[in-house]
């Protein structure tokens, strides 16, 4: 893709202007800047949604463009497996007509099977090209990736919550593998395991990709460019986040610097033309005015406007803060996790992690006395005042305005509350928005200043940098990890995670583990344990065969030497299929009619036998693996 001149303004207010960048087909570019900068209007204007001004938007039409799209609406009855199977109707179409063309070849002769072997060739060709073969194996890949499981397949699309449809839209998206994937904020929704997955879906994926991300550990991970929208211009840098951040850094010292030096050389200038203007040199005043006036002035680096966070000193609690024993929650029959227990010690920060729905916010909720739990009890230390922070911004109430919100709930003056809101950005006449208008962003930087007027000395957070953009979150972390009083935190957030905490508790399958360290050591020591439990079970399951008396009536030997028959078989019937496929593309094939229609005849038969034959394959694995137990 190429841009060229864009420019978009709404109404008085400039957008963008003389946009210009390339996308290189396989690039990896993260397109970044602080709320309201634009990014997402760009997006909108490179998909077509939105108008340009004026400029040139280039992509040729051998070229997919691929967007994460509007939630669409389902038909009722409509499961998870059919919504991403959906976006291969085009597939399952010429599918279905390669079946009746392979009917048709055993009922005509002649010209006529010229012609419809002519037709099946051709669509043989664009069908494999299309991933025929594969489309369904991918979908469920790639759903699984997202976070669901195999039960989740057959689920009803439409009794999905808000985030599940958002992941859903993105399979929609990535199983088709547009040549220019378009994906703003595609983090969002996605717990820690499909986080991961997703970067390394995008890190191997075979064309190109323009994300917008606030994630930083997501960008570093994915990106190998970064384009800075700033100001309504656009700057590129090679490399990572990371090396944005540095590159960044010193061309903004280095225009600093030339600055600061430049406007040394014009005050010096303009002192000399009034010290002189109107004397004996006065020809040489006008002849550096007139240079002056004709000088290429370097800008002023322009820094933007900063939330501010800041609490010095909270009440000292007692060493305790909060204990939890045995907690147990379910929702009717489904229980959400029991028996959790863990104590909470003086100035620790400490993060909450696990998969969406692991029930994170539901111990939160407890906690904060927003839930009751079945089973367990909690119990606050001594002199402890709480916080709490949740994403849905329940501590708002949306038909105040936001100067409202502040006053009325802290007894200040108008113009107090003016100061106290201007810390979080809302000046002029922001403040008299309605809260249930204010974007997620705007929710999230008002809760952030209630809690700190509430001056609490221990902070119970989820997902406090949702909807912030990224000099917002830096300034958050630098917030948390400066707050003298306790902090129990939940994020998706791996930067915040690593900078903030230095103990992690994982919730995952029901149950608590306690880590010692941060997100960085969790990942660490999670991998020295798996390799630890595998080693175990290795070590194990050699010690059984070992003691054990195989059983008469399953001979493991040759079930496996049928297992390696069963591979080869379906290896060289795969390597027939690929070499028939060839054939069938390739026109020559028809000039011989009797081998020819053979050869459709061969495809089709190998077509039937491959599915027997994987059946068979996992279902001699599946005896291996559940060991004597299951070869009775």
């Amino acid at each position: 893709m190429q841009a060229k001149g864009l420019a978009k303004s709404f109404g008085a207010s400039q957008v963008f202007t003389d946009i210009n960048f390339i996308i290189n087909e396989g690039e990896k570019v993260g397109l970044v800047g602080a709320n309201g900068s634009g990014k997402t209007t760009l997006f909108r204007c490179l998909t077509g949604e939105e108008t340009l001004d004026q400029g040139e938007i280039m992509l040729s039409n051998k070229y997919s463009l691929g967007y994460l799209e509007q939630i669409p609406q389902y038909s009722p009855a409509t499961t998870l497996l059919d919504a991403v199977l959906d976006m291969f109707t085009d597939i399952f179409m010429m599918r279905e007509e390669l079946r009746k063309l392979e009917q048709q070849m055993g009922q005509v002769q002649g010209s006529e099977l010229e012609r419809i072997m002519d037709r099946y060739s051709l669509l043989t060709q664009t069908y494999e090209e299309a991933g025929g073969f594969s489309c369904e194996s991918k979908a469920k890949g790639i759903i699984r990736g997202l976070g669901f499981t195999d039960e989740d397949f057959n689920r009803e699309i439409n009794k999905f919550s808000g985030g599940e449809k958002t992941r859903v839209s993105l399979a929609r998206l990535l199983v088709r593998e547009p040549d220019l994937l378009l994906l703003d904020e595609p983090t969002n929704h996605l717990d820690l395991n499909a986080l991961e997955w997703l970067e390394g879906f995008l890190k191997n994926y075979p064309k190109a990709v323009l994300v917008i991300s606030h994630d930083r550990y997501f960008l570093d991970q994915v990106v190998t460019r970064v384009l800075e929208l700033k100001e309504g211009r656009l700057k590129s840098f090679p490399g990572n986040y990371t090396k944005y951040l540095r590159l960044k850094t010193e061309q903004e010292l280095s225009q600093t610097r030339a600055y600061e030096k430049q406007q040394k050389e014009i005050q010096k200038t303009q002192d000399y033309i009034l010290r002189y203007k109107a004397g004996i040199k006065a020809k040489q005043a006008r002849g550096r005015e007139k240079q002056l006036n004709r000088l290429e002035r370097v800008e002023k680096i322009s820094r933007e406007k900063a939330i501010s966070l800041n609490i010095k000193r909270v009440k000292d609690t007692g060493k305790i803060v909060l204990e939890v024993e045995n907690l147990q929650m379910a929702y009717g029959e489904k229980e959400v996790f029991s028996d959790v227990s863990f104590t909470v010690y003086q100035g620790e920060k400490i993060a909450l992690i696990g998969g969406n729905g692991t029930g994170k916010s539901t111990i939160l909720k407890i906690i904060a006395g927003k839930l009751q739990p079945k089973k367990g009890c909690l119990r606050l230390g001594s002199r402890v005042e709480m916080a709490y922070f949740d994403q849905e911004h329940a501590n708002l109430d949306n038909r105040k305005k936001v100067i409202e919100e502040i006053m009325f709930n802290y007894n200040l003056s108008e113009g107090e509350a003016r100061n106290k809101l201007a810390q979080v950005l809302f000046q002029g006449d922001d403040v008299f928005k309605q809260v249930g208008d204010l974007s997620g962003g705007e929710k999230a930087r008002l809760s952030l200043l209630k809690i700190i007027m509430e001056q609490p000395n221990f902070l119970l957070l989820d997902e406090p940098t949702n909807h912030l953009d990224i000099s917002s979150r830096e300034i958050v972390e630098s917030f948390l990890k400066d707050f003298p009083g306790t902090i129990l935190l939940v994020s998706h957030d791996r930067y915040l995670l690593d900078i903030v905490t230095e103990r992690t508790l994982e919730l995952a399958e029901g149950k608590l583990t306690d880590y010692l360290g941060n997100f960085t050591y969790y990942k660490m020591k999670k991998i020295q344990l798996e390799k630890i439990k595998r080693e175990k079970e290795l070590k194990q399951d050699t010690q059984t065969k070992v003691k054990e008396k195989p059983k008469p009536k399953i001979n493991k030997a040759k079930l496996r030497a049928e297992i390696e028959l069963l591979e080869e078989e379906i290896m060289f019937k795969e390597e027939q299929m690929k070499l028939l496929s060839k054939e069938l593309a390739d026109p020559q094939t028809y000039q011989d009619e009797v081998k020819s229609k053979g050869k459709v005849e061969e495809f089709t038969k190998i077509e039937e036998e491959l599915p027997l034959l994987y059946a068979e394959w996992e279902k001699k694995i599946r005896i291996i693996e559940e060991g004597n137990a299951g070869m009775q």
